[in-house]
């Protein structure tokens, strides 16, 4: 269609491609994608063999470095010594001597079937209570020993174990210190073993 007064446009742009041209376009993209391809696969193909650049050394210790040295071709690994963590174990507490002698010395007491003996080794706020405690867990006449004592300055603890009318017994006997620096016997507890 034509309009008055205005030139005919003719089309001056060829719309197909030369051989040429495409064949240069697509030779062009072949080595891109062949370049790319090399690059990421070997990867270090890029570098000269002298370029001073050294790569680390795998090792099987993650507590290697590696640094370059005057010879661009050699490595050298030194292996970093970790500092050693020592742990120091701390013996348990030892209870204090007079608290395991007051323990055994009141054993004795009702080993010895000596009532007022072992209730003189009970605390004041305990000697009230301490008679009907031997009669009913700890009789006169038991055979009780201490297998293992702990505790710290205010306490100890001792595990006991024996023989309690005819039965074979164990438990806990606890002695406080006093204020005078002294122990007593706070408590036991005594049931037959099993």
């Amino acid at each position: 269609m034509s309009y008055p007064g205005l030139p005919d446009q003719q089309n001056t742009q060829s719309s197909t491609v030369k051989p040429g041209v495409a064949i240069g376009i697509l030779v062009a993209v072949i080595a891109l994608v062949a370049f790319c391809v090399t690059g990421f696969a070997a990867p270090g193909f890029l570098l000269r063999k002298n370029a001073g650049i050294s790569l680390p050394v795998p090792s099987s210790s993650p507590a290697t470095t590696s640094s370059p040295t005057s010879s661009p071709s050699r490595t050298t690994v030194s292996r970093t010594t970790r500092p050693r963590v020592t742990v120091t174990v701390r013996p348990a507490p030892q209870p204090p001597e007079k608290g395991v002698q007051v323990v055994t010395d009141f054993l004795a007491k009702i080993a010895g079937s000596d009532r007022a003996g072992a209730i003189a080794f009970a605390c004041e706020a305990q000697k009230r209570f301490m008679d009907d405690k031997i009669d009913s867990l700890l009789p006169l006449g038991s055979r009780v020993e201490i297998t293992r004592a702990g505790g710290t300055a205010k306490f100890v603890l001792a595990n006991v174990a024996g023989d309690v009318k005819g039965r074979s017994s164990r438990g806990t006997v606890i002695a406080d210190r006093t204020e005078d620096g002294g122990f007593c016997i706070t408590t036991f507890s005594i049931r037959e073993a099993r």
